[in-house]
């Protein structure tokens, strides 16, 4: 069996996967993440792969805490300039954040040569596979950093209540900076679905269900970083 962990920006998950099936799912921090680790037992016979888009440091001394508790084969995915015959398009690949590769991957592991990706949370990440090319993508902020940005960066945008995502003209300032967060991701990505009309375009992150909601028109996927990277440690 393998241990796979995705380490986002506010949350780490995790997944026991046999070849072709997962067994256990679960989502918290790092002390969490220890005590799951812990009652799995027989830790030294288990495949350990992790995704990290935090910094080296926490990366290194998860990777340590991982190795003190007894897993005895640990790998952290990287970016590479092609992986399963998929190309990346960055100049200088490995600065490609890996989240962003293995959710590329994980459309050729689920029978896709092209498609585009959109990933909504703290960051709104947009990326095209065209014929098992990385064309290359766009990042905005998530609807709730570009508000926070807005408030943090002026001194007169202020708003007690947080409105309902919406894509109508606000009847106030909260209704106002809440619709033009989520009419500016809704437009990138309706845009770019019209650039690449070949492309199906799949929807993930904490907040996609919004962008159905919303009327995007696309499939809602879960588990994108995890399929990527079983498809990553399997050399595929």
């Amino acid at each position: 069996m393998t241990i796979l962990i995705d380490i986002g920006n506010t949350a780490i998950k995790w997944q026991l996967r046999e070849p072709e099936q997962t067994i256990l799912t679960g989502r918290g921090d790092v002390s969490q993440l220890m005590v799951w680790l812990e009652s799995l037992g027989n830790l030294p016979s288990q495949r350990v792969a992790a995704s990290c888009v935090r910094d080296d440091e926490f990366a290194g001394e998860l990777h340590d805490a991982l190795l003190q508790l007894g897993c005895s084969s640990v790998v952290f995915a990287e970016s590479s300039a092609t992986h399963g015959g998929i190309t990346n398009a960055y100049a200088n690949p490995s600065s490609l954040g890996v989240d962003r590769w293995l959710a590329i991957l994980a459309l050729k592991s689920r029978g896709h040569e092209s498609g585009i990706v959109v990933d909504i949370g703290t960051a709104c990440t947009i990326d095209i596979l065209e014929k098992d090319r990385h064309v290359g993508g766009f990042i905005l902020p998530g609807p709730k950093l570009a508000c926070e940005a807005l408030v943090a960066n002026t001194d007169k945008i202020r708003y007690s209540t947080e409105p309902p995502a919406a894509l109508e003209p606000g009847s106030d300032t909260g209704a106002c900076v809440v619709s033009g967060a989520w009419l500016t991701i809704v437009g990138a990505v309706k845009e770019i679905t019209l650039r690449y009309p070949q492309c199906p375009l799949f929807l993930a992150g904490g907040a996609a269900a919004t962008l159905i909601d919303l009327g995007v028109e696309g499939e809602l996927v879960t588990d994108l970083v995890f399929d990527g990277l079983h498809f990553w440690l399997n050399g595929a």
